[in-house]
């Protein structure tokens, strides 16, 4: 788990969130989901402009800033990003799958889902204490909370409803969508060598068991795509 550095643009902070990457490996099935309720852009090239307008925009750029026009033209972005706040623990935060995968019993009936990841509690700091803490607490702080006893998740699938969008991840499905539990998670120890371990890990949102398939989400071929370049790039 990590979170991006914070970007100061134009007077106002965003962050993109953390994120969770889960391996099932009974089901060789890959989660990659965020903190982000819903993801700012719905393509690869808007995330792409995206990053390249954040890049060009420091806080002494000409204004309107790259960033305060690509803003202007896509409102999903602050949308997407007020959806998130700093907790005060990896293990109090919630995660969902930004993207629609398709679950197909055997019957062939097909339904839907996205992925939500819920904590037994769910924690948010005030900005101002949130200041205090060191940048990398979160990374500090889950390794110690873990010496105390597991932390648990609720791992579910919220349902999409006919007429819903699969194809567009900044388009959330109702809070009103049924919501079914898919099982409990447990982290119960950190790996000590944690760092060297995340180098040689490749998660992939497309990675899938029989009985689960890609929607027509588009992301979730760019992120195979660029989850398999950072990958090479790392482990040259």
């Amino acid at each position: 788990m990590a979170t991006l550095p914070k970007v100061l643009i134009s007077r106002a902070d965003y962050q993109i969130g953390g994120g969770v990457a889960l391996r099932l490996r009974t089901q060789d099935t890959d989660m990659v989901i965020n903190s982000l309720k819903f993801f700012p852009v719905a393509t690869g090239e808007e995330f792409r402009d995206l990053l390249l307008a954040l890049a060009t925009s420091p806080p002494d750029a000409a204004k309107p800033t790259k960033f305060e026009q690509f803003v202007a033209s896509h409102p999903s972005v602050p949308a997407a990003f007020s959806t998130i706040a700093t907790p005060d623990s990896f293990a109090d935060e919630e995660y969902y799958g930004i993207n629609a995968f398709i679950f197909v019993n055997n019957a062939g009936v097909r339904q839907a889902v996205r992925y939500q990841m819920v904590p037994d509690r769910l924690v948010h700091l005030a900005a101002a204490d949130a200041a205090k803490r060191s940048p990398n607490f979160l990374m500090e702080e889950l390794p110690e909370r873990l010496k105390r006893g597991p932390v648990t998740f609720h791992l579910r699938a919220q349902l999409a409803a006919t007429g819903d969008s699969t194809k567009d991840p900044t388009n959330p499905w109702p809070d009103d969508r049924k919501v079914v539990e898919l099982g409990v998670l447990t982290i119960d120890k950190a790996l000590p060598n944690s760092g060297e371990v995340e180098k040689k890990l490749l998660f992939l949102p497309g990675e899938l068991t029989d009985g689960i398939e890609q929607s027509d989400d588009p992301l979730i071929d760019v992120r195979n795509g660029a989850y398999a370049l950072s990958f090479s790039q790392r482990n040259p």
